[in-house]
Order: C-alpha cells, then sequence, then structure tokens
C-alpha cells in the first residue's frame, strides 16, 4: 500500500513558514555570501576617501521602502566611522530624519554605545528641509542660507564639522538611501562631479543601474538585502542583510520542498480516482 500524504493545510504551511522565517532571522545559520563587484567597489571607493572627508547622506522617501537600503547603510557607517570618515545627514522628506536617526543608532558608533563618533563633531543630523530639488540645490550652493540650525536647533556655526561644510565644494562623497536617487545623480554627481552611491532596493536595482554605466567610477551601489549582507561580510559583522539572506535562503527551500510535496499528493489522489 503506497504511503499517503496528509493534507497540507494552508494555515499549517503558513505557520511553518512563519517559524522557519522567525529563526532564521534571530539566530541565523551559517550560509555562503557571495560578492559582487558592485559592492565591492562601493566598501573599497569609502576605504580610501581621507580621514576628515564629509560625506553627505542623504535623498527623500519613506521610511517602509527605505528598510532594505538601512542593511548596507549600517555596515557602511560603521566603516566611516572606524576610517574617521565625518558625516552630515540632508534629509529631503520628512520620514528621512528617522530613517537616519535609525541607521546610527543600529550601527552603535555614537559614543554614547561606545563608539568613535561624537555628534557635532563627527557626524550631523539636519531638519527636514522642505523643496526637493530646490532645497538640494540651495544646499549644494550655500549650506549656511539653506538651513540654520541641526535637527535639535542648534545653530550650525556652533557644530565644529559644519564650519567645515560650506558648499558642495567641501563634500567628498553623497549616499543615498532613499528613492530619490535620479535628483541625486543629476544635482549631486552629473552637475557638480561629486560621486554618489545608492544603497539601492532590490526593486529599484535594475532600474537605476545604468547609471553605474553612465558615470562609471562617479555612480555605484549595492543590491538590496544581498548588498547588505556583502557591504556586512567586507566590514566584518552580521547584522540585518546577513540575517535576511538567511531567511530568504531558508523559506525558498522550505517553499521548494511544499510544491513537490504538494504535487505528490496530487498525483497520487489522481491516482486514486482512476482507481
Amino acid at each position: 500500500m503506497a504511503m499517503r500524504i496528509p493534507e497540507l493545510k494552508s494555515q499549517y504551511i503558513w505557520a511553518i513558514l512563519l517559524a522557519i522565517f522567525t529563526v532564521a532571522i534571530i539566530h541565523p545559520i551559517e550560509i555562503p555570501i557571495p560578492m559582487s563587484k558592485a559592492t565591492l567597489d562601493v566598501y573599497n571607493m569609502i576605504e580610501n576617501l581621507p580621514e576628515g572627508s564629509i560625506v553627505a547622506v542623504g535623498g527623500a522617501y519613506v521610511f517602509a521602502f527605505d528598510l532594505e537600503s538601512s542593511a548596507s547603510m549600517i555596515a557602511c557607517l560603521k566603516q566611516m566611522a572606524r576610517n574617521h570618515l565625518r558625516v552630515v545627514f540632508v534629509p529631503l522628506s520628512v520620514e528621512a530624519v528617522q530613517m537616519h536617526k535609525y541607521c546610527i543608532d543600529m550601527a552603535r558608533v555614537d559614543e554614547k554605545y561606545g563608539g568613535p563618533w561624537k555628534y557635532g563633531r563627527d557626524y550631523v543630523q539636519l531638519p527636514y528641509m522642505p523643496g526637493m530639488d530646490a532645497a538640494l540645490v540651495a544646499f549644494l550652493t550655500d549650506v549656511h542660507s539653506a538651513v540654520a540650525t541641526d535637527v535639535y536647533g542648534t545653530p550650525l556655526d556652533e557644530l565644529p564639522l559644519m564650519r567645515d561644510l560650506h558648499s558642495y565644494k567641501d563634500i567628498s562623497l553623497w549616499i543615498c538611501i532613499h528613492w530619490a536617487f535620479p535628483m541625486i545623480v543629476r544635482y549631486v554627481t552629473s552637475e557638480r562631479g561629486i560621486p554618489s552611491v545608492y544603497f539601492a532596493q532590490a526593486a529599484a536595482y535594475a532600474s537605476y543601474a545604468p547609471y553605474m554605466a553612465m558615470y562609471p567610477g562617479k555612480v555605484f551601489m549595492t543590491l538590496g538585502f544581498l548588498g547588505g549582507a556583502q557591504y556586512e561580510k567586507l566590514v566584518g559583522i552580521k547584522g540585518l542583510g546577513y540575517a535576511a539572506m538567511n531567511a530568504y535562503s531558508f523559506l525558498v527551500i522550505a517553499f521548494v520542498i511544499f510544491v513537490i510535496l504538494g504535487n505528490i499528493t496530487m498525483l497520487t489522489r489522481l491516482g486514486e480516482e482512476e482507481e
């Protein structure tokens, strides 16, 4: 008598998948992470920036979409703090401020977490600047005319880092973790020659990847959680990107198993109906 596979009820399948996802996220199992040239190029470019260089991080969109980008951004913040670079966060949408704070807190680079960075000296969070393209151009032209205080209301002249930042000429690199990358490429890279990096969501990577061909050596990108896992590997940590790829890998295996079992069940029942 042939073995009969129990009925695969959808609620049981989803419960098993949820359990696999939860375990893989909380307790990732060692998996190989293949390295891409695109991610390695970003890492090496930042690694070669002179100590004390000012990096701007900013763009515009919403927290929910940008969380996928945070894996690479968090690892990159650790790299920049280790290399004594300085960062100014430039939010061009309301929720960008929350995203920037989240990345800083998760990277644990501030001195309150035992990191090397001191607020005002090594990094500054600017407030939301309305106007999108116009705000970006104004910031690049004259920082202190475009924005008067940081997000906490402190005048920029009282922050040591901001006394060294007056216009785009003082910015060595622009990093975008938001969907507004075309705006960054146009005004920051194309018109002013500042290299730009996009920690892209997987859904946006294919759309914006041609910029790397248009501006070789000036535009760099990483690919979603995979790029985040690769960047974490280069920095020497296992964070959100590694956990996400771990979960994806085991979920794919589970999906394949359930597809096979479902097809076996279907074929077995067809055979029984014919008999």
